[in-house]
């Protein structure tokens, strides 16, 4: 399974980034994918509990020696996803997970992104 890294597309070069955005939907390359749905009635609630549920996810799978890329992509096109699913309508596509052992050697494994220091991300208030 390989992941993708915004090494792999120069910048302004539409025509990579294009190429880079469709491999959400050949789930990178993963034998295994998990469509993450909630009931539509639920709205944004739905959606919080199901990222806890997907954050779960990617845990466990780490833990567990498997890659795992959540790709919110996939919503854009959820009519499809559904029909090809069987999906119901009262259910929200959300993302899919997609899931297998990692290609540790591909280039692409190797990036990392910088993060927010917690004081960067975090406002304290004393009361």
């Amino acid at each position: 399974m390989r992941s993708s890294s915004p090494d792999d597309v120069a910048p302004g070069d539409r025509a990579a980034s294009a190429r880079q955005a469709f491999k959400n939907f050949e789930l990178f390359g993963a034998p295994h994918a998990a469509i993450i749905t909630t009931d539509a009635r639920h709205h944004v609630y739905g959606a919080v509990d199901a990222g806890l549920y997907v954050a779960a996810f990617l845990l466990a799978a780490q833990s567990l020696g498997l890659g795992a890329i959540p790709q919110a992509a996939i919503a854009r096109c959820s009519p499809f996803i559904r029909e090809f699913f069987g999906i119901p309508a009262d259910r929200q596509v959300l993302l899919a997970i997609s899931f297998g052992y990692p290609d540790c050697n591909h280039p692409a494994n190797s990036f990392r992104t910088n993060r927010a220091t917690i004081s960067e991300a975090a406002q304290w208030v004393d009361q």
